[in-house]
């Protein structure tokens, strides 16, 4: 994690500042994460910070348009979770060909 941090006080100077422009992240989530002490999913919260920082930016784009895709024709009718394992796959396969 120490990547994480050393990223983002690059780009942002400050751990706090970064919090502060991104809220839809938790700030002592960051924090914990960051310190290594976080006892939740750490790979998942490494890639919502990553996403805020926009390393992801491309895989995140194809992932949304997959889920669009897929939930106009779904028979629930709005977007949920239930199929994210299958389009992160998917996602990760297309992602694949395209760094070929």
């Amino acid at each position: 994690m120490q990547h994480l941090q050393a990223e983002i006080e690059r780009r942002f100077g400050t751990v706090h500042r970064f919090c502060r422009e991104h809220p839809e992240l938790n700030r002592a989530t960051v924090y914990m994460l960051l310190a290594g002490t976080y006892g939740g999913n750490t790979e998942r919260q490494a890639e919502r910070i990553r996403d805020a920082l926009g390393d992801n930016r491309k895989e995140k784009q194809v992932f949304e348009a997959i889920k669009q895709a897929a939930c106009a024709r779904c028979h629930f009718g709005q977007p949920c979770s239930r199929c994210d394992s299958l389009f992160k796959t998917q996602t990760d396969a297309a992602m694949k060909v395209f760094s070929s």
